[in-house]
């Protein structure tokens, strides 16, 4: 049976460079903005550029916020959010005042100078991450892989063993988190050449 595979459009997000990016991998991606069409398909991408603030008042403006929720609580689904979208998969975050998150996994999302990095913020560029635990995501990935970031916020969760891989800049953060079927990369694999090609195919392959 064919996968099918859907990237949120709530209107943020870095849709199309995702979307070619599945293409090379021979993957047909529907691009939804119909909140209840969620649940036609198996493995969801909710993407993320921007403030985490404006992106959860996007969520909730058009309605996505049940409609996620109820897909990831579906053991035989699977959702991956990628930058600011693993970031709104929290509790709270806490750019520009304090927002609710989508509450899927448990933690807040902070600025990473308040966590104790002293380097230029945002942090922008090629970084490594340390695997920590095994995982479907790290499936044929080597340690120290390089991937593409643009972030000034990390993702501070309650168990820590829901971090798969971390960076660090200046302090260290989660960069691939991962609770059942629910997962997250702070980089942004469609922009990360032939590692972040490796993420996806894995998580489509799961």
């Amino acid at each position: 049976m064919t996968t099918k595979v859907a990237i949120i459009n709530y209107g943020t997000g870095n849709i199309r460079s995702l979307y070619n990016s599945l293409k090379k991998i021979e993957v047909e991606a529907e691009i939804i903005v119909d909140p209840e069409s969620i649940y036609k398909f198996d493995k969801v991408f909710l993407p993320g550029v921007g403030s985490y603030k404006d992106a959860m008042d996007m969520i909730k403006k058009k309605g996505w916020e049940r409609p996620i929720k109820t897909f990831s609580s579906n053991k035989n689904k699977s959702l991956f959010g990628i930058c600011v979208g693993m970031q709104i998969l929290s509790t709270f975050g806490y750019e520009y005042g304090k927002s609710n998150g989508l509450d899927i996994i448990k933690g807040n999302v902070e600025r990473l100078d308040k966590q104790g990095c002293d380097l230029k913020l945002p942090h922008i560029g090629w970084n490594n991450i340390k695997i920590l635990n095994k995982n479907l995501l790290t499936e044929n990935l080597v340690d120290d892989s390089n991937f593409y970031f643009v972030n000034s916020y990390s993702f501070k969760l309650i168990n820590s063993n829901e971090i798969i891989a971390s960076t660090t800049y200046g302090m260290e953060f989660p960069s691939i988190i991962n609770k059942k079927n629910v997962f997250g990369t702070q980089f942004h694999p469609e922009k990360s050449s032939k590692a972040g090609i490796q993420i996806l195919k894995n998580f489509i392959n799961a």
